[in-house]
């Protein structure tokens, strides 16, 4: 993990270095994360997800990219991620092959009536935010058809009624 200063003296911009695994695949991936980190009214740090973040925090959080010890941090994991494949072609093939699955599959940018599947267990939302009421669920491999989007929520008709769920949980 490695921290810088935020926007205000209550705040941070954290990267984590870590690995993320494949399915089927031995070797973990190398990656990077970042998070902005605010301090709350009652003293606990908390990260600020990405619904959360507006557009100075985000051209905050790119500015630090040029950073020397950012750019070296980045380089550090791009290498080791670059040597994961080399090492495991497995590992190589099946990064290769994620870009292409999700230019098809997408559901961001599925017509609308188009089928999709759960990818995921997850609820289904009464509006397009992670706030609001809960109208149902669905379990993974269940068919849902687009009705429409707003933002990363598609919609779509849930027990007759109108409802929500993160486009991210389909495909």
């Amino acid at each position: 993990m490695y921290m810088k200063k935020g926007m205000d003296d209550n705040s941070y911009v954290v990267y984590t270095k870590g690995s993320f695994i494949c399915k089927g695949i031995d070797t973990p991936a190398p990656s990077l994360w970042s998070s902005y980190v605010v301090k709350d009214s009652d003293g606990t740090y908390r990260i600020l997800g990405d619904l959360e973040q507006n557009t100075t925090v985000s051209t905050y959080m790119d500015s630090l990219k040029s950073d020397e010890d950012v750019k070296k941090l980045t380089a550090e994991v791009q290498a080791e991620y670059e040597q994961a494949q080399k090492d495991d072609t497995a590992l190589a093939q099946f990064l290769d092959g994620l870009g292409e699955e999700a230019d098809t599959s997408s559901s961001e940018t599925s017509a609308d009536g188009t089928m999709l599947t759960v990818t995921e267990g997850c609820n289904v939302r009464a509006e397009a935010n992670s706030d609001s009421e809960i109208i149902g669920g669905l379990d993974e491999g269940d068919q849902v058809q687009k009705m429409g989007q707003e933002g990363d929520w598609i919609q779509i008709e849930y027990d007759g009624q109108t409802g929500y769920v993160y486009s991210g949980l389909l495909q």
